[in-house]
């Protein structure tokens, strides 16, 4: 993950074609109700900051990131999911209504998604950070027109990297786990 970025602009229609093939993720029942809200404008960036409270954490922690030329919101539609396993060839399971869902589908085919996004920029040469919402989530939604039942997984900061860009984080202080810590086989 990036966590300096140089504020140079993305190519033009660079992300707009990453998103389209981003976007190809897997949806349950193709059901299609994932979107990506871009933040391109030095405007929709700093509402975004001031609105989330990220750009006050980022400020004092890892100043960098906040000369990203773009963020990108992955967000999932309750609504789009229950609409289409209401229709025939998907009624009778019950996932007409949100709250039947075990797995909030929505969001994990949005997580999909930015993962898709995050391969896609690392193999086009491009750096990316992955973060969740610190706060004010509903309300940054419905300030950029987002429905009621849209759900933000995070949001992704894109760009180039900065030349003095080096690991940090959790990854630096922290071992990765071994495998069978977490690949178990036939029982847990």
């Amino acid at each position: 993950m990036t966590r300096r970025f140089s504020p140079e602009p993305l190519p033009p229609g660079l992300l707009d074609s990453l998103l389209d093939l981003a976007r190809r993720a897997p949806t349950a029942g193709f059901s299609q109700g994932v979107h990506f809200l871009t933040l391109a404008s030095d405007e929709a960036r700093a509402g975004f900051w001031s609105t989330t409270g990220a750009g006050e954490w980022f400020e004092r922690v890892n100043p960098g990131v906040l000369a990203a030329p773009a963020i990108v919101v992955p967000i999932g539609r309750s609504a789009e999911y229950t609409e289409r396993y209401g229709l025939a060839d998907k009624a009778g399971h019950g996932l007409d209504a949100t709250a039947n869902w075990s797995v909030p589908y929505w969001l994990t085919d949005a997580a999909m998604a930015a993962q898709n996004l995050l391969l896609l920029l690392e193999a086009a040469g491009f750096g990316a950070l992955l973060f969740g919402f610190f706060r004010n989530e509903g309300a940054f939604l419905t300030s950029v027109g987002c429905p009621p039942d849209a759900r933000a997984i995070g949001a992704i900061a894109v760009g180039w990297r900065s030349p003095d860009d080096r690991p940090s984080g959790s990854a630096t202080r922290r071992a990765r786990r071994p495998v069978e810590e977490q690949v178990h086989r036939e029982r847990w």
